[in-house]
């Protein structure tokens, strides 16, 4: 999740893939255990994570733990819930080297070929995201940017917390429109309209809707919950979503 300020950032990052990113993270451990206390920046050290949590059980609603944005706790991360990482075998390609799981990928397809009868030209930008792409996304940026974690969280998901790493979500811009990529104005654009009134039809949902108790909008994230597994995945969100008001269709 990012915002327009964060969109070259992003991009390069993203651009770096694995290799980059993993030696990153290995360069940072090296100088933690390296050097003594004391003699690390205290940027450097934020990128350093506890084993990632284990993903919300599903609870009845009257006993989900208070959703709190301005604290982490075992249950989330300044309001991000954890979300463990897609087996890869399950991912496959939607063009322009980006995945998803292989079920949502199909809608996606068809969404993309109905907006494409419609003249919209709907263009995947992020599918499927490790935890080493989303450390550097996250740790990486926010040192870039001088944000603190909770800073950062308000416009970006933590590591072992985005919906990325499900291969259930994917990031979408308009081909006729590309200066509106990851920024609110693309709810302005023929996509950004088109995917609002289509959308759920093909098993997609807005992650981020304006009135979220957490996240920023983001009208270009749209998570696909068509099916019991991935609906399964997106449970814990989608009912501290419906005590919000922002109610979706079970």
């Amino acid at each position: 999740m990012v915002i327009r300020s964060d969109l070259s950032l992003y991009r390069r990052r993203l651009g770096q893939g694995w290799g980059a990113s993993w030696m990153v993270s290995q360069v940072l451990i090296s100088l933690a255990i390296a050097l003594p206390a004391g003699a690390i920046p205290s940027r450097l050290i934020i990128p350093m994570l506890p084993d990632l949590p284990q993903p919300v059980p599903v609870l009845p609603n009257s006993e989900l733990p208070e959703l709190d944005c301005s604290v982490i706790s075992d249950t989330s991360f300044y309001g991000h819930l954890p979300y463990s990482e897609a087996d890869r075998a399950d991912l496959v390609s939607v063009g322009y080297g980006i995945s998803m799981q292989r079920d949502a990928a199909a809608s996606f397809e068809q969404l993309r070929s109905a907006a494409a009868i419609d003249g919209v030209s709907l263009v995947p930008l992020s599918g499927f995201r490790s935890v080493v792409i989303q450390t550097d996304l996250f740790y990486g940026v926010a040192a870039d940017r001088g944000q603190t974690p909770a800073q950062r969280a308000l416009v970006s998901a933590p590591p072992g917390h985005s919906e990325h790493h499900t291969g259930y979500t994917i990031d979408i811009g308009d081909g006729s429109a590309t200066w509106a990529d990851l920024s609110v104005s693309f709810a302005s654009t023929s996509a950004g309209r088109w995917l609002a009134a289509n959308a759920a039809s093909f098993g997609f949902e807005l992650s981020f809707p304006p009135n979220h108790a957490c996240v920023s909008y983001e009208p270009w994230h749209w998570r696909w919950v068509g099916d019991d597994r991935s609906r399964e995945i997106f449970d814990t969100a989608r009912r501290y979503d419906a005590q919000t008001g922002i109610n979706r269709d079970r």
